[in-house]
């Protein structure tokens, strides 16, 4: 009970309680749940810098990836961007 907080202690939390199961291996929920965030963030930042959208790209048009495959797909995302209406 060394390692844990004065809280923790008052709560009767027990440290193999935590993240380290009985046998001295981590949690397997825990691992799970970092594992699902970790997809998560990874998944945003794909569709945030358009990697998701090349990807869809290709299979759409059945291409591989190349350097004229992405201008095409440039071309594509410019003018589907353009003919979106601005407000404000």
């Amino acid at each position: 009970m060394t390692n844990l907080t004065t809280e923790a202690r008052r709560h009767g939390e027990r440290s193999e309680d935590r993240d380290i199961g009985p046998s001295g291996d981590r949690n397997p929920l825990a691992l799970e749940m970092m594992n699902r965030v970790v997809q998560t963030i990874s998944a945003t930042l794909r569709e945030i810098f358009d990697e998701s959208a090349y990807d869809r790209f290709l299979l759409r048009t059945n291409a591989s990836r190349s350097r004229a495959s992405y201008r095409d797909f440039t071309r594509e995302r410019d003018a589907t961007m353009l003919k979106k209406p601005r407000c404000c």
